[in-house]
Parts: C-alpha cells; structure tokens; sequence
C-alpha cells in the first residue's frame, strides 16, 4: 500500500519503499533508489537535527535502532592537548620527556622522534604562528607536569582556522560557548590570564583576537571537547554532529573512540524512533547532587533528566542514607536533588526527619575515610563496606565506588586459581551486584558492563575447574552460563579500539570464547557417546 503524500526522491511519484538507513525518503523503485544512493548516501543517518529554544540543536532518532548499532562515526573538527597536561608531542599528541623529544626545526616546539611528527597538519597552526605572529622559535626546557604553555594550543588552533579554514572556522563558531554563563566565573578568570593574555604576549596576537574572542573560544572547548583516551596523556577534541547529542543521566548512547582518534556512538540499549538522542557529559556513579553540580559548573546547565527527577534513582537508593529510628529499615532521602537547598532528608517508611547538616556531616566523614583509604589493600576496602554499610543504602554511591574496585581487584594479583572459595564467591556476588546496578542504572556504561561480565565469566569458569564433584550437567550448565557472561562482554566491549585496556579485554574474551565453545562441544561429544553405549 503506497503511504499518502510519500513521493520518490527521483521521479516524484506515488512511492510505497522507504529507505531503510533513515526512514526519510521514499523510492517507487528499487532501481531509483539505487540511482539516488551516489547523491542520498551522505544525508542517510539514523537520526535528524531538531532544533528548539530549551535544547538548540538536538538529535532525535527517525527510526528504531537495535542495541549496539552505530549512531554516529566522524572525525575531529580539531584536537589538541587537554588543557592541564605535561608536555606532549604537538604531532601525535603523545607524552614528551627531554630524553625522548625534539625540536621542531621550523618553531622550535618539542616533537618526538618516532615519525614525521613534525609535518603533521594538526601541528602547524602553532608552528606557523611562531614564524609568522611571533617570529622566534619557542623554548620548552622544563619537562614538568603541569606545563603552563600547552594551556594556549588548542585555542590556538581554533583561531588558526579563521584565515586558514573559514569553512571550519563557521562550523567550530555554530557551536555553543556559554560566554554568558562563564563570564566572571573563576574558571573564565583563570583563562583570561593562563590562555587569552598569555597568546597575546607568548604569539603576539593582540591585534588579530581580542581577550573576548579569545575566551569565547575557550568556552566552545570547554563545551564542546570531548576527553579522548587513545593518547597519553589523554587529548581533547572537538567534533560536529556528536557536539550536537544532548545530555543525559540516563544516556541511551555510548561513546567510544577509534584509534585514530574517531568518535563512535552507538546505541546502548533499544532505541524507538523519535527518541532523543543522548551521552552523559559527567560520570554517571556519582552521586546525583555530585553530577549536578559538575554540570553546572562545566557545561552552565542544571540536568533535571528522570534519574535526577527521581530520588531514589530508579528503586537502587544510590543516595540514601538509613534510618537510625528503632526497628525500623527504611531510606533516608531528601524531597528532590532537583529544587537545591538545604532541607531536611525523611525516611521513607516511618518519616522521622534527619537535618541536612547532620547528613552531610556523616557524608563529609565518608568521604575523608574514602580519600585516605589504600584501594590496593583487599582487607582494608573490605571492612569499609563493612563499617560503612551499617549506615549507608546497600547500592550507595560510595559503597558503590569500592565494591567495583574489589569486584575487580580479588584475583588480580595472585590470579583468580588461588583465590579462597570464601573470597571467589564473595567476588562472584560483588560482580552480580555491580552489574545489575549498573545495567539499572547506567547502561550506557558499557566499558564498566564489559569488564564485570568477564570477571564473572572468569569467576564462573574456575568453579568449574576447582569442583571435581560436579555433575556432567551442572559443568555444562555452569560453562554455558560462563559463555553467556562472555558474549555479554564482547557486545559490550565491541567498539573498544585495541590500544585501550578494554580493547584488549575483547580480543582475550574472542579467544576464550572459541576456546569455551570448543571445550562445550566435546563435552557434548562425550555425552552423546555415552548415551550410544
């Protein structure tokens, strides 16, 4: 049946055949539709730019995506070093000591030596300008961490592009800077003096951008950078149509990198046509007071997303605190995250009343045990569960924090074979634990999802190795359950690149996988000649 209204994107008539890459234009042929892909290819996306007063520029799906697939995959518009960092090599981006660096023959800037470094286009705004604007070669001697001249590059590199690339320059500028919301704040102040005056006097260009200029750009990158872990130190880039995914706590993407450097976003759980589409800008297992006030701070808005609308965060009480009235198990949690201010927490079964001051003493003593405990030492992370979880909600934040440092730490060390029963068990039910929380929680973190299914695949798989009275049926039970663990890891980590530690983890979980099918498939074999006797 052909949809009212719906016309070919070639010849304009009646067209029943809608492209499946977008769901946006229609074809009354199969052969018109390949006619049009040369010319359609480019605009054929998963998704459209919306627009609206409280949002901007936003995407919203225009058809239904599976979990895993790909959203978006682009380069950077521009990247650079991150603004605090040591010196690093301003071709590849990759730490620099004196011992491993050169200069740069042309501006004097330190590169290494491993390769054409120095020829890069993403090192010649820097190096052109020393020439031109500055007209001396830059001196680094002191190979300190943090260096106060690498503040200025990736600013730099973006007012490069005015003259150099109007056609960039225009798409960096479409970008939202928040100068408003920045100006006067202690963050545009320390700006001011470490990246707009310093590229006045450092590159001479006073004449060419005024501070105002100067810390719009700044802004933009505050805004819009995206911290990118495929160098070390890690690197900031900018990127087009990711720059316009929008915020929230509860994303429904996930981001990952190439090893080039490229974005990639893909879908982390089922996603329905018109849906927004969204990341998390901040770290989405801190507490929901933590990440809002990080938001404010970084990006000039206050998130009021349905997980910080709801105080118990999704039934996991990721805040709260428990009653200290007599016999009774309830939560303790303010009225909203949302509204601020200091009121008074209820409990949520016999509504005894606990003042803010007195929470947030209790929180601020958490917090300071939290800080100066030794992670490395099993025991001691151990017995703060312990002290704490008489206090704390059992899925609390800070609680949180230490469970899946253990729940990855048992094992690691000495190898998982020589850990007690008591302790593999106990890593086994820390890792449940985690995962559900995370997968209710935060299942866009997929990085964190993908390590804890290995450790529960590798937990699974030594019960069986250790359990010599097991039956044939429960090792093939307990196998598969370690297989299911492991195709969960690999869907998760599957846009991991391989220079990361998770990109790692997924080649090992490939190769345990065809190992763990194989060992399955005897054991089938075994079984069925068995049954022939």
């Amino acid at each position: 049946m052909v949809d009212i209204g719906e016309k070919c994107n070639v010849c304009m008539k009646d067209a029943s055949q809608r492209c499946a890459g977008c769901h946006m234009v229609y074809y009354c042929s199969k052969d018109h539709q390949k006619q049009d892909w040369k010319k359609h290819k480019g605009n054929c996306k998963p998704y459209k730019v919306c627009e609206n007063e409280t949002l901007g520029r936003h995407l919203v799906a225009c058809r239904d995506m599976k979990r895993g697939e790909v959203v978006i995959s682009e380069r950077p518009l521009i990247r650079g070093p991150s603004q605090i960092t040591g010196p690093v090599c301003l071709g590849c981006l990759q730490s620099l000591s004196a011992a491993t660096s050169r200069e740069c023959a042309e501006c004097g800037w330190p590169v290494c030596g491993r390769g054409q470094c120095h020829t890069s286009p993403d090192h010649k705004p820097e190096c052109d300008w020393a020439k031109e604007k500055r007209k001396s070669k830059v001196r680094i001697s002191q190979f300190i961490s943090p260096h106060p001249s690498y503040e200025c590059i990736t600013p730099l590199r973006i007012c490069y592009q005015r003259e150099a690339n109007p056609a960039l320059w225009k798409k960096l500028n479409e970008l939202e800077s928040h100068s408003d919301a920045r100006a006067n704040s202690m963050k545009q102040l320390a700006d001011t003096k470490s990246i707009a005056e310093f590229l006045h006097r450092f590159y001479n260009i006073d004449k060419d951008f005024s501070i105002d200029e100067i810390l719009r750009i700044c802004g933009l990158l505050e805004v819009n950078g995206h911290e990118v872990p495929t160098t070390e130190p890690a690197h900031v880039a900018i990127y087009s149509t990711a720059s316009m995914l929008e915020h929230n706590c509860y994303a429904n993407c996930s981001k990952s990198f190439s090893s080039e450097g490229d974005i990639i976003i893909h879908a982390a759980v089922p996603i329905k046509r018109g849906d927004h589409l969204s990341i998390c800008y901040t770290d989405a297992l801190w507490s929901t007071s933590t990440r809002r006030q990080h938001l404010i701070e970084t990006k000039f808005f206050s998130c009021c997303c349905k997980r910080c609308s709801d105080v118990t965060e999704f039934n996991t009480y990721f805040s709260a605190i428990k009653c200290l009235g007599l016999d009774c198990d309830g939560l303790v949690l303010p009225p909203s995250f949302c509204t601020g201010g200091t009121v008074d927490w209820n409990c949520n079964k016999c509504g005894r009343h606990r003042p803010w001051p007195e929470i947030k003493k209790m929180l601020d003593k958490v917090a300071f045990e939290l800080q100066e405990l030794n992670r490395d030492d099993v025991k001691q992370c151990k017995l703060f569960l312990e002290k704490w979880g008489s206090s704390l909600s059992k899925r609390h934040f800070y609680l949180t924090e230490i469970a899946l440092s253990l729940a990855q730490q048992y094992g690691q060390i000495d190898g998982i074979n020589n850990l007690s029963d008591d302790d593999l068990h106990y890593k086994i039910q820390l890792c449940l634990e985690m995962a559900d929380l995370i997968d209710t929680l935060a299942p866009a973190e997929c990085r964190i999802r993908g390590v804890l299914a290995y450790e529960l695949h590798a937990s699974t798989a030594e019960i069986v190795r250790r359990s010599s009275g097991l039956t044939h049926g429960e090792i093939v039970q307990l196998l598969t359950e370690s297989k299911t663990y492991l195709i969960k890891c690999i869907s998760c980590l599957s846009k991991e690149p391989e220079l990361m530690p998770e990109g790692k983890l997924l080649i090992e979980a490939k190769k345990s996988l065809l190992q763990l099918e194989n060992v399955l498939k005897t054991l089938d074999q075994t079984a069925n000649q068995m049954m022939s006797l």
